[in-house]
């Protein structure tokens, strides 16, 4: 008799692939592995070795990255 384990269908059909997230976002893979190390990009789910991206995850890193004027961006 083997184990269930229950998983949430919707959460798993949201999540993004990397190569579409930079895709959507006019950068490439590379991009976001480099801020994912460096902690620069939106937060991550990592299933064994892939990289998958929560929308509401990458919504609210979107909406931290919104300024007024250069002048508000400190890095």
């Amino acid at each position: 008799m083997s184990a269930s384990i229950a998983v949430s269908a919707p959460l798993l059909d949201s999540l993004v692939a990397p190569a579409t997230l930079a895709e959507r976002l006019g950068t490439t893979e590379r991009s976001l592995s480099e801020w994912r190390i460096k902690g620069r990009g939106p937060k991550f789910i990592r299933v064994g070795r892939s990289v998958r991206y929560r929308p509401e995850a990458v919504d609210e890193w979107l909406l931290s990255q919104e300024y007024a004027s250069t002048s508000e961006e400190v890095r």
